[in-house]
């Protein structure tokens, strides 16, 4: 178990705004479009002790010709699939839910053709709040729209920003390495390598740290690094890398190296072995000296021949 200190704010607000990609989607909402609405910054990744209220502030706008109506809204997140990407859900487990902490203001309001406006929210964190991560988004709702002199109904869109947030505590941050593997046979270079690290923490965490590779003859060859991506606590986060050599031969081994957390935990790294061989060109090659052999075999006597005139001038 790894306690996270707790942070020097007392029950004073702290304006905390920390905007880290961590490539997270949401899957079924639009970011970023020239004929709706758009919200910024995407992430926010906060931090805060039991009591702490947090204020933050992104900006929406309008860049269509219309009048829209909006509506802000906070829902809580879950992660689906391997590769970042979240979705809203309404009944996410109580230990992760921030929706309930949160409050906006203005709540609603329109939006002229390229105007932009910008929106506090606000995180209450309760004195009881359990240590670990919450997950929230804060939307953006289309309601209405005018264009033209009609008014009527926008066709639905939301745009989030994502909330990651971490109560500081007793938290328990642990990531395992379920999948390391490349192809174990390649006839050319660039080497792909497949990564998948399973969160079974209370805290999203990012794995750092790259891939040593070896020759046959033991000498390290290059050090691939990969992505640093969070991943959220329950949830399998795929990260991909390559070793961008096309010219390769031999036999090569493959360890992963790194570490996460915030005690920087280090990987009970894995290993894995792999070959390069360019069959094509070696039997080409092969074939070019099968047939310079059989020439010359079939044509021995006249070769002899020749070389006794040259030597012994018969």
């Amino acid at each position: 178990m790894k306690r996270i200190k707790p942070l020097i704010l007392g029950r004073r607000k702290a304006h905390i705004v920390i905007g880290v990609f961590l490539g997270l989607i949401l899957a079924d909402f639009v970011f970023a479009q020239a004929t709706g609405v758009t919200i910024s910054p995407l992430t926010f990744e906060l931090t805060a002790n039991p009591g702490d209220t947090l204020t933050n502030t992104l900006k929406v706008y309008n860049p269509t010709s219309s009048i829209i109506s909006i509506k802000m809204e906070a829902e809580d997140i879950k992660a689906v699939g391997e590769t970042g990407q979240v979705i809203v859900e309404p009944e996410v487990e109580a230990i992760y839910s921030l929706k309930r902490w949160i409050k906006t203001e203005p709540a609603e309001f329109t939006l002229e053709p390229g105007e932009q406006k910008f929106v506090n929210f606000e995180i209450s964190v309760p004195e009881n709040a359990e240590p670990g991560g919450k997950y929230g988004s804060v939307l953006a709702s289309t309601t209405g729209i005018v264009g033209k002199g009609v008014t009527g109904t926008a066709i639905a869109q939301k745009v989030g920003a994502l909330l990651l947030l971490t109560v500081a505590g007793e938290v328990k941050e642990e990531l395992k390495i379920v999948e390391f593997t490349a192809p174990p046979f390649l006839e050319y270079g660039p080497v792909p390598f497949l990564m998948r690290f399973e969160n079974t923490g209370t805290v999203h965490v990012r794995p750092r740290g790259f891939v040593t590779i070896t020759n046959w003859w033991g000498k390290k060859v290059s050090d691939v690094e990969f992505s640093q991506l969070n991943v959220i606590p329950g949830a399998i986060r795929k990260i991909e890398t390559k070793w961008d050599n096309k010219w390769l031969f031999g036999k090569y081994t493959a360890m992963l190296v790194g570490s996460y957390g915030t005690a920087n935990l280090p990987f009970n790294p894995p290993i894995l072995t792999f070959w390069v061989f360019p069959w094509k060109i070696a039997l080409g090659i092969f074939i070019i000296l099968l047939l310079i052999f059989a020439f010359f075999y079939k044509t021995r006597r006249r070769w002899q021949l020749a070389l006794r005139v040259l030597v012994k001038g018969e």
